[in-house]
C-alpha cells in the first residue's frame, strides 16, 4: 500500500508539473500573429515574459520601428503579463522580445515567438471619423471702427491739451517778462556795435530805433527820407553824439568801453 501511495503521489507531482510547463508554453508559443496599419495602435492584452518585471527599451533614436507603451502589468507563474499598446512606425515583421529588457538591466529577453506585422495597408472603417463642427457664431467680432474712431478723438483731445497748454505757458512767460524798453534795445545793439560785434540785420535795426525816436521827437524830420534825417541828426545837439561814436566805432571798434560810457550816449532814450 505505501509503495502504491508513493507512486500515485509522484504521478500527480508530474501531471502538475507538466501542466504549468505546458500552459507556459502554449502562453509563449501558440499566440498568434498581430496585425496592424501602419501608424495606428493596437492593444495586446496578457502578453507573458517569464522573470522578473521587464520594461519596453526606450527609443534612444527615431531608428526604433515600434513604439510599445506599458498599459497595466499583472504578476503571474514565474512571470508577469502586460498589457500594451504598440504603434508601428515602418512596414515588416518585427519580435516584441527584441523590443523589451529586464528592469534594472540589459538583460535580453528570451525569444518569444509573439510577432507584429505592421502593414500599410488601413482598414478605413476602424479610423475613427472626425467629429462634425458645430456652427458656433463667433463672439466680439468686429468694433475696429469704432476702437479706430475713440483713438482718433483721445489723440485730438491730448493734442488739443498740449497746444492749450503751451500757449497758456507761452502767455504766462509773457506777461511775467514784459518787453524789453527802448533804452534796453539800444544799450544791447550799442555795446555790439562798440565791439565790433553788429551784425547787418542789428545794424538796420539799431538805424530804425533812432530814427524812429527822433521822428517822433522832431517833426521837421517825420516825412524826410533816412538819408537826409540821418544828415539833420548829425547836427542836431542831442542826437549827433551817439550818431558820431556809432560811425566812428564802425570803422574802429573798442571792445575796452565800459557799460557808463554806452549809458550817457543813451540818456535821450531812457524815459522812452
Amino acid at each position: 500500500m505505501i509503495v502504491v501511495f508513493q507512486f500515485v503521489r509522484r504521478f500527480s507531482l508530474l501531471l502538475c508539473a507538466m501542466g504549468i510547463l505546458g500552459l507556459q508554453v502554449s502562453a509563449e508559443v501558440d499566440q498568434p500573429e498581430l496585425e496592424s496599419s501602419l501608424g495606428l495602435p493596437i492593444v495586446l492584452n496578457d502578453f507573458y515574459i517569464a522573470g522578473s518585471k521587464a520594461e519596453p527599451i526606450p527609443r534612444i533614436d527615431s531608428e526604433s520601428s515600434l513604439v510599445i507603451r506599458v498599459l497595466e502589468v499583472k504578476p503571474a507563474a514565474d512571470g508577469f503579463r502586460y498589457d500594451l499598446e504598440i504603434y508601428g512606425l515602418d512596414p515588416g515583421s518585427y519580435r516584441l522580445s527584441d523590443y523589451f529588457r529586464y528592469v534594472g538591466s540589459n538583460e535580453s529577453l528570451p525569444q518569444l515567438s509573439q510577432q507584429i506585422t505592421i502593414v500599410t495597408e488601413h482598414d478605413l472603417e476602424g479610423i475613427p471619423k472626425p467629429k462634425e463642427l458645430a456652427n458656433v457664431p463667433p463672439e466680439n467680432v468686429g468694433g475696429y471702427r469704432v476702437l479706430l474712431t475713440v483713438c482718433l478723438v483721445i489723440w485730438g483731445v491730448v493734442f488739443l491739451l498740449i497746444l492749450f497748454w503751451r500757449k497758456k505757458k507761452v502767455q504766462s512767460e509773457e506777461f511775467l517778462q514784459p518787453p524789453p524798453t527802448l533804452h534796453e534795445k539800444l544799450g544791447n545793439l550799442v555795446r555790439a556795435a562798440a565791439h565790433g560785434d553788429l551784425s547787418d540785420s542789428d545794424r538796420s535795426q539799431l538805424e530804425r530805433l533812432i530814427l524812429g525816436h527822433w521822428k517822433q521827437k522832431l517833426p521837421e524830420i517825420e516825412n524826410l527820407p533816412a538819408s537826409e534825417a540821418l544828415v539833420t541828426l548829425r547836427s542836431h545837439p542831442e542826437a549827433s553824439p551817439l550818431l558820431l561814436k556809432l560811425e566812428y566805432w564802425l570803422h574802429a571798434p573798442n571792445p575796452s568801453i565800459d557799460q557808463q560810457s554806452i549809458n550817457n550816449l543813451l540818456d535821450s532814450f531812457r524815459d522812452v
